[in-house]
């Protein structure tokens, strides 16, 4: 569930507790531990030198550490039956105002019978959108559900999400992924550590600690989902530096580096303004990226519209991404 407070309320609610709601997970543990295959990287300093067994049928692999610095630091795994190439892999990052929500709301996909809320006042509370878990599955993607340090600190968060990255890829060969289809998928404060991903691959910037493991493993991926996230610094918790800001990451990218985008964004978002949207489109374009906006006429932040209208337009743009 996502959780922002529009721009004047968010500064003055920088540290206002919200509310959390969670979905069970559904899925099953696999079998006995065995030492993963390290992908020509140093060991991570974290429980994971002892990964479950991967059998060939689908599965699910819930709270593997990606790190060790702190409890949040798991994420959920769902692998599809082996086939006869590595899986591309969708990591998906929640939304939550960086102070709420969790990995096992992916089993929660509503699908297009959900009606958009009744018009009203902005809610801080809202509806969540995620992807639909099991077509994914059934079409041979995997799908790691991330979770994060949820302390209101964007970069906290984008750091984490760069950790379980690297985690998944230093583990690549372990968990039947392909180490070169690896998307990112973020809404709402989740779109904001999808975006530093991609835009930050190859360098060494403050959204990197070492201390969180497998530091010589690159963060990069290759195809960028972000719906209704943040990207301007004025709109973000806490007080920010010139070097969290990602539009000079963008500006300042070698041509070719950034990889595709697929944007969403609805017009009466009053938790994140769309002009976030419309103006990373603008960065990304000018910077040479193929990146894409579709502004949602009336549909708020976490509106239900984007489950209903979004879910196979993304579906088709990482298919063709990734050539499924």
């Amino acid at each position: 569930m996502s959780v922002f407070a529009s721009p004047a309320v968010a500064r003055r609610r920088a540290r206002t507790a919200f509310a959390a709601a969670a979905v069970l997970l559904a899925g099953a543990c696999s079998s006995p531990t065995a030492s993963p295959a390290a992908h020509g990287t140093t060991a991570a300093s974290t429980s994971a030198s002892a990964l479950p067994t991967v059998g060939p049928s689908a599965s699910t692999l819930p709270d593997l550490p990606y790190a060790a610095f702190d409890p949040a630091e798991q994420l959920d795994l769902y692998l599809p039956a082996a086939g006869a190439h590595p899986a591309p892999l969708l990591i998906w990052i929640h939304g939550g105002g960086w102070h709420t929500g969790d990995k096992t709301q992916i089993t929660g996909f509503a699908g297009p019978s959900v009606k958009a809320p009744a018009p009203g006042p902005c809610r801080d509370i809202v509806e969540v959108q995620v992807p639909d878990l099991a077509e994914l599955l059934a079409k041979g993607y995997a799908v790691a559900a991330v979770n994060y340090r949820l302390t209101q600190d964007p970069v906290a968060a984008a750091q984490d999400a760069k950790a379980a990255v690297r985690f998944l890829r230093a583990n690549a060969q372990r968990l039947r992924l392909d180490p070169d289809r690896f998307a990112a998928w973020g809404d709402s404060a989740g779109g904001y550590s999808a975006l530093i991903l991609a835009v930050t691959a190859g360098r060494r910037t403050v959204f990197d600690d070492p201390r969180l493991g497998h530091a010589d493993v690159s963060a990069a991926v290759q195809a960028v989902v972000d719906d209704f996230g943040a990207s301007e610094l004025t709109d973000l918790p806490g007080s920010h530096t010139a070097a969290e800001d990602p539009f000079p990451y963008i500006a300042s990218a070698k041509p070719g580096s950034i990889p595709p985008f697929r944007i969403a964004h609805g017009d009466a978002d009053c938790v994140v303004p769309v002009q976030h949207s419309r103006d990373l489109l603008t960065a990304l374009t000018k910077a040479g990226t193929a990146a894409t906006l579709t502004v949602l006429p009336g549909s708020g932040h976490e509106d239900p519209a984007f489950m209903r209208t979004q879910w196979k337009p993304t579906l088709a743009f990482l298919d063709h991404i990734f050539h499924m």
